[in-house]
């Protein structure tokens, strides 16, 4: 007689307990109760199959194997049946559906495969790389979250071991369990000066037209500041409010401000803000794809056409100087003489992914700080590996395996994982594909894409999946 342990991840339901006393009459079955909370005081646990139950939102994969690692099961022996489907007395009509459950459950096979869920630990010591000196006070911001910092000195190669990191250089091999880059940044301004408006000899940068405020007076003339950019540093948007509080107050002259995002997060940045406003300065949000810039006639200035991105006005002014506010970008961190793997990963830079974390980049455990200095974003960025390095990672054991006998060897599953869980062993002559059950998610990706059919997710096999849809 087989014996079947149901799992209450939620309420344990009323009716559960005299439907179990008479189960036995109607299936060759002995079925057992526990919750969430006895499941841990009952181990070992030797039944033929578990059926957990509970809220959908319960239910997912890492959850689920997590309670495996932790109380000794084999997943590929535990069920799941959503709580929201579950009868609410003996006489609901949902009783057959969960009967007819039941019994599928019963005549299940044994799989072939024995799978063993474990929790694997991050070690909590991270590698810093950079391109410039690191910021000390970034570093001791790191050992002050109780993280042990690495600064590799090139040469040196990293490669995945497992959930961890090696880095080996010449003093030798170091583990660690997550990379953090400190980027570096060029000056950008992507927005195209017509070449005639530049010949009017009235268009500067920043900081060029920084240096002849202090030699020249721009008497009731009017000064365009154009940011295009989104990223902006807060010290270039501080030295923007000065200058424009100050032409207005000293010269009397006109100021705008045609920005793509204003900026008022960062020390003392809001009360300039507030406080330029207040002296006369305009600032408006525009978009950039509307703007015409031109020539006027005498080539003593520019015309200057754009439409407010609240209002959608049209808008059109003589301006006397136009200033270009330079943004900053990303330098993507060189990785092709750097990261060894079997996929090559030229560069890193940050993902627009709004479904990936903030300061994460596109490689579990890499993630890179907003800037080499510590400010409030560099502190969430920290919290966020330390979050990372904190938390346990739940891997199934032999639960992805590859058959070397029907293998090809045509790396579709080597392009396919986006987790580089896939690794070639072995010399040019006997090469086989392992699929690092240490990085695999159980996405399936590298199952459906292969041509040769040689890789197989027990428990989680397309045909199987196919029929039970069908049913």
């Amino acid at each position: 007689m087989k014996t079947v342990l149901i799992v209450s991840l939620g309420d344990t339901r009323s009716w559960m307990k005299p439907w179990i006393d008479q189960i036995d009459t109607h299936f060759p079955v002995r079925v057992h109760l526990l919750n969430s909370a006895e499941l841990g005081n009952n181990l070992p646990l030797n039944y033929d199959r578990f059926i957990f139950t509970g809220k959908s939102l319960l239910l997912y994969r890492e959850n689920i194997a997590r309670i495996c690692a932790a109380a000794n099961i084999d997943p590929l022996r535990v069920f799941s049946y959503p709580e929201e489907h579950l009868p609410q007395s003996m006489d609901d009509e949902k009783m057959n559906q969960w009967n007819s459950y039941l019994h599928q459950v019963i005549l299940t096979h044994k799989a072939e495969q024995p799978v063993e869920a474990i929790n694997l630990q991050l070690i909590k010591k991270v590698a810093v790389l950079g391109r410039n000196p690191i910021d000390d006070s970034i570093l001791e911001e790191f050992q002050k979250v109780g993280l042990e910092i690495y600064q590799p000195i090139p040469p040196f190669t990293i490669k995945r071991q497992g959930i961890q990191y090696c880095i080996e250089s010449q003093p030798g091999a170091i583990i660690v369990g997550g990379i953090v880059v400190v980027p570096e940044f060029k000056p950008v301004f992507s927005y195209p000066i017509p070449s005639e408006v530049d010949d009017t000899r009235k268009v500067l940068f920043l900081e060029d037209f920084k240096n002849k405020v202090s030699m020249r007076n721009f008497r009731k003339q009017t000064v365009v500041f154009l940011v295009p950019e989104v990223m902006v540093p807060a010290e270039t948007w501080s030295t923007l409010y000065d200058l424009s509080q100050l032409l207005v107050q000293r010269d009397q002259a006109q100021v705008f401000i045609l920005c793509r995002e204003v900026v008022v997060a960062g020390d003392g940045l809001e009360k300039k803000y507030l406080e330029s406003r207040k002296a006369g300065v305009l600032i408006e949000k525009i978009d950039f794809s509307h703007l015409v810039l031109q020539p006027s006639l005498d080539m003593r200035g520019s015309w200057i056409s754009f439409v407010t991105e609240r209002d959608r006005i049209s808008q059109k002014f003589l301006s006397d100087w136009m200033i270009k506010v330079p943004g900053k970008k990303v330098i993507p961190y060189d990785l092709t003489k750097i990261f060894f793997g079997d996929r090559l990963i030229p560069f890193l830079s940050p993902s627009n992914n709004i479904n990936l974390p903030l300061y994460s980049l596109p490689l579990d455990g890499w993630y890179h700080l907003p800037d080499n200095k510590l400010t409030i974003d560099t502190r969430y960025a920290i919290q966020e590996v330390v979050g990372y390095l904190q938390q346990e990672v739940t891997a199934e054991k032999n639960r992805a395996i590859v058959d070397e006998e029907r293998c090809v060897l045509c790396l579709t599953c080597l392009r396919t994982c986006p987790w580089s869980a896939i690794d070639i062993e072995g010399s040019s002559k006997r090469k086989k594909a392992r699929i690092n059950w240490e990085q695999c998610h159980l996405c399936g990706l590298c199952s459906t894409s292969c041509p040769a059919g040689a890789i197989t997710l027990y428990g989680l096999e397309m045909d199987k999946t196919v029929t039970t849809q069908a049913e």
